[in-house]
């Protein structure tokens, strides 16, 4: 294992299990810590999310998202994620299923009132990225192999994180055939709950530490060239909300715009607004 794939961090809510990702415009690192988990051994949570680009690629993203947790008493927790994407824009649309993520949680200190976990995991490029023979920013997934890593702390109403995410190899999309960057994510946030309802507000930063590179259509055939600019960072204020129906139920619902945009969106990843909405069951 390399340097760009060992996590060294120090840190100070948004639970692993908020499925609200959407909030981050990420590429799955985002995955990595938050400040709600459901109580149980078992949870199962659909979540339906609407995104925007903006100008001046006009893309809208529709996600449906089927999360599953499951919690080993003592050892940690597994938490599986899989969506149904659907992206639209000037050239056409595509539709499909995205990639799989999967995060384990192991508990490395008590805090008192709260906790510090690591979280290690991956991204599994299952969706297929030449659908409609379009770009890589209108297709499902990424198309490429991930490592996730992280730290998150919870401290009553306070939660932050350090994530990176490093993916491996470069997409077969046969436009774009992109390679990421390594992508950092700082987030800190709070939640207040009273009875039945919490709500809460986050901010995430989220750096792309390298730039990516794409196929170059100019020169000879498997020639690449990085894309200036692509280094680039997006930092996010989310609001959420969640109302407990019963001991099992519960209701969420998000809403995320940045306060520092991409501007290279090659990767589909760009966010001028996020909105989500779901329901998670405990056993």
């Amino acid at each position: 294992m390399t340097f760009r794939h060992f996590l060294i961090a120090s840190l100070l809510p948004a639970g692993f299990f908020v499925p609200l990702h959407a909030q981050c415009s990420d590429a799955g690192v985002c995955s990595i810590g938050g400040s709600h988990e459901p109580e149980g051994m078992f949870a199962l949570s659909a979540d339906y999310s609407f995104g925007t680009s903006g100008s001046p690629d006009n893309l809208r993203f529709h996600s449906v998202q089927v999360s599953a947790r499951l919690a080993f008493p003592t050892i940690g927790r597994l938490s599986v994620t899989l969506p149904f994407n659907s992206q639209s824009g000037p050239l056409g649309s595509v539709s499909g299923i995205g990639d799989l993520t999967i995060v384990f949680s192991k508990p490395l200190l008590a805090l008192g009132p709260g906790d510090l976990d690591l979280q290690i995991g991956g991204k599994i490029a299952l969706a297929d990225v030449n659908a409609g023979g379009l770009p890589q920013a209108y297709q499902s997934g990424l198309g490429s192999n991930d490592l996730l890593a992280g730290l998150h702390v919870r401290l009553s109403g306070f939660n932050a994180a350090v994530a990176w995410q490093a993916p491996f190899g470069r997409s077969k999309n046969a436009l774009t055939r992109l390679k990421r960057g390594d992508d950092l994510l700082l987030r800190a946030g709070y939640s207040y709950a009273a009875g039945p309802w919490t709500a809460g507000a986050e901010f995430l930063v989220l750096k792309r530490l390298q730039e990516s590179s794409v196929l170059d259509t100019t020169a000879p055939p498997e020639t690449f060239r990085l894309v200036p600019g692509s280094d680039q960072t997006q930092v996010n204020v989310v609001g959420r909300g969640s109302w407990t129906i019963s001991a099992n139920v519960e209701l969420t619902a998000m809403i995320a715009v940045p306060l520092l945009k991409r501007d290279i969106n090659v990767d589909g990843l760009t966010r001028s607004l996020a909105l989500s909405t779901g329901i998670s069951l405990s056993l």
